[in-house]
């Protein structure tokens, strides 16, 4: 599957992407006042870009600019306008080998930068 085969509302059965940056974690209060982390990461392949959305302390740790991750039984929503990746419930991401399949960084930005200019 591809980013731009995502479909708002569904699961995300597995998905291969390259991260291209991290935010910094940051505590977010929820609407039932329980504190959690946030971190969201911006990933890309050669269809797209799109938000992960990591809940939860230490979700995220070891994740960096570059390396390529799976994520498997995801779930994709809108938010602001724009679709955002999560794990959910059973949802899993994992770093994989970088196979040479995801282009790297520099070449995802520069034809996310000719598909949206």
């Amino acid at each position: 599957m591809k980013l731009n085969e995502v479909e708002i509302g569904k699961n995300v059965s597995e998905l291969v992407v390259r991260i291209v940056s991290v935010a910094p974690a940051r505590i977010i209060t929820t609407k039932s006042g329980r504190k959690t982390q946030l971190t969201e990461v911006l990933v890309a392949d050669d269809s797209g870009t799109a938000i992960l959305s990591l809940w939860g302390f230490r979700e995220g740790e070891g994740l960096s600019a570059g390396k390529v991750v799976r994520i498997t039984n995801g779930w994709a929503k809108e938010w602001q306008g724009k679709m955002q990746l999560s794990l959910g419930r059973s949802g899993k991401i994992e770093v994989v080998d970088d196979d040479g399949t995801i282009p790297q960084t520099r070449d995802l930005l520069s034809s996310s930068n000719e598909r949206s200019g």
